[in-house]
């Protein structure tokens, strides 16, 4: 049994989400895009979250929190723009700085995995940064292969960064 547990996103996360993200936005951009500062509001957050239940409903991604055996939460991870003809979608996760490197994105990953399988998708995608190779090493350990590179993957602290295109085929 994992010391880990993954869970659809609900609506009454709103609370929950934005500390998440407050105590470690440092952290997530040093490796990825910066949210907009607007956005660490709790009128932002719920409204994120209904966006993200309105795609969901819509079949369109499956938004998911990760927690520890304390129940704290300790990542993010979704599946998104869904392409029900293509049977494709995107994964991505967001964990906390203090779990890194304890199984957390690849437990995570392999959930998202499994789920894609339930909801009858073929093919999963995953966006890198050069400059975030444990999230591809994560990837690579789950079977995703670099298909090509992408000279600006994302804006990391105002600089454009180089990444990876990676595929799965489930």
């Amino acid at each position: 049994m994992s010391a880990y547990t993954i869970r659809a996103l609900l609506p009454d996360d709103a609370d929950l989400v934005l500390q998440f993200e407050l105590a470690h936005k440092s952290f997530f951009e040093q490796k990825i895009d910066a949210r907009a500062n607007e956005f660490y509001q709790l009128e932002a957050v719920q409204q994120h979250i209904a966006d993200f239940l309105l795609l969901k409903q819509q079949l369109l991604a499956w938004p998911a929190l990760v927690f520890n055996a304390a129940e704290e939460l300790i990542g993010r991870a979704n599946i998104k723009d869904i392409n029900q003809s293509q049977q494709s979608a995107y994964v991505g996760y967001r964990i906390a700085e203090d779990w890194s490197g304890k199984g957390v994105a690849s437990f995570a990953l392999e959930q998202l995995i499994q789920q894609a399988k339930q909801m009858e998708l073929k093919t999963l995608y995953a966006c890198v940064s050069a400059e975030n190779p444990a999230s591809e090493r994560v990837l690579q350990k789950a079977g995703f292969r670099q298909i090509k590179q992408i000279p600006q993957v994302a804006i990391v602290q105002d600089k454009a960064v180089s990444g990876y295109l990676l595929q799965l085929d489930i």
